[in-house]
C-alpha cells in the first residue's frame, strides 16, 4: 500500500502561528548579544535563541525569556507588536509594544512586555488592550511561566515571530545540535514514533519507506513487515531487533536531511519545492486524516 501522497500547493496555504502548531520545542543555541543576520530585525541587537519543534520539527528563534540552556524544553509564546497611545504633557505620543502572548486556563491570553514599562507607559498598554479585548490580561513575565506550568508546560518560554526560519539561517552550533535535539524528541515520544513503522508502506513500486532509512534494506524490510502483521511493534527495541539498526539514530537522520532539504524522498517534513514526492507520516502516525 502506497504511503500518503503530497498534493501541489498544499504548502501555500496560510499557515498558522508556528507558536500555536509547535507549542514546545527544544533549544539549539542562544545568543546573548544577537545574531547580526537573523531574517528578524529585532533579533539582531538583543539574545536571541533557535529552537527546533517538537510536534512538527519546526526550526525557530525567539527571544528568550530569562536563561536558557541547550536542549532546554521551552514553551512558545507569540510574538506580538501593539501601538498604543500615551499620555504626556505634550499630549499623545504612539509607542510601540512588544509583547509574548500565550494562552492560559480558563480561555485567558496572558501578554507581557519583553522590556520593562514606566507606570505610565504600563497602565495605558493595560487600558488599550484590556479595553478591546476582556480575554486578553497584561501580565509580568513571570505570569507566562506559570501559565505555561498550570497547562502542564515547560515554564521556560521562548517568545517567538510568525514567520520560523530554515536551515541556512541556523549558527553552526545550532547545526551540530539538530540531531541530537530530535534524538531527544524521539526518544521522549517513543510509543508516538514506534508508530511509522507500523504504518510506513511503499513510496514507489519497488521501494518501501523503511527502506529510506539508513542501514535498512529490502531483506529486513521484508522482516519488519511480516513481524508487524503478526504483531504491532510496540517498542524501538522490538524495531531495532528486527531490522539490525538503532530506530532512533536512524529517524533522527532521516529528518535532519529532510530538514536541510537534502532528501529525494520526504516522509515527515513538507519539501523545499512540491515537486519533490511527500508522504506526511506525522499525520498519520497520530491518526489524523489527511488534508485534501
Amino acid at each position: 500500500m502506497q504511503g500518503p501522497r503530497h498534493k501541489r500547493g498544499q504548502q501555500d496555504r496560510v499557515q498558522p502561528h508556528p507558536a500555536a502548531v509547535e507549542v514546545e520545542a527544544l533549544v539549539l543555541d542562544v545568543i546573548p548579544h544577537g545574531l547580526y543576520n537573523d531574517p528578524h530585525r529585532e533579533h539582531r541587537d538583543g539574545p536571541v535563541a533557535q529552537a527546533v519543534g517538537v510536534k512538527k520539527f519546526t526550526l525557530l528563534d525567539g527571544t528568550p525569556v530569562g536563561d536558557m540552556d541547550l536542549f532546554d524544553r521551552v514553551t512558545l509564546a507569540r510574538e506580538i507588536g501593539k501601538t498604543i497611545p500615551v499620555p504626556t504633557p505634550r499630549g499623545i505620543r504612539r509607542m510601540t509594544i512588544t509583547l509574548g502572548c500565550l494562552p492560559g486556563p480558563e480561555g485567558v491570553i496572558y501578554c507581557a512586555s519583553l522590556r520593562h514599562l514606566q507606570d505610565d507607559v504600563h497602565q495605558a498598554l493595560v487600558e488599550a488592550i484590556e479595553s478591546d479585548t476582556p480575554r486578553v490580561r497584561v501580565v509580568g513575565l513571570e505570569d507566562l511561566s506559570k501559565a505555561a506550568e498550570a497547562k502542564g508546560l515547560s515554564p521556560k518560554i521562548l517568545v517567538v515571530p510568525r514567520t520560523p526560519i530554515t536551515y541556512e539561517n541556523l549558527t553552526n552550533l545550532a547545526r551540530s545540535n539538530l540531531v541530537e535535539a530530535i534524538k531527544r524528541i524521539i526518544i521522549s515520544n517513543e510509543d508516538f514514533f514506534v508508530r511509522f513503522f507500523n504504518v510506513a508502506g511503499l513510496i514507489s513500486i519497488r521501494q518501501h519507506a523503511l527502506e529510506l532509512l539508513k542501514g535498512v534494506g529490502k531483506r529486513t524490510v521484508k522482516q519488519a513487515v511480516k513481524q508487524r502483521e503478526k504483531r504491532p511493534f510496540t517498542s524501538f527495541e522490538e524495531v531495532k531487533k528486527v531490522l539490525k539498526v538503532d530506530p532512533v539514530e536512524a529517524l533522527a537522520e532521516k529528518i535532519a536531511e529532510e530538514i536541510r532539504g537534502e532528501a529525494k524522498y520526504y516522509l515527515f517534513i513538507p519539501p523545499p519545492d512540491p515537486q519533490y514526492p511527500f508522504f506526511d507520516y506525522l499525520p498519520q502516525m497520530r491518526g489524523e486524516k489527511r488534508q485534501r
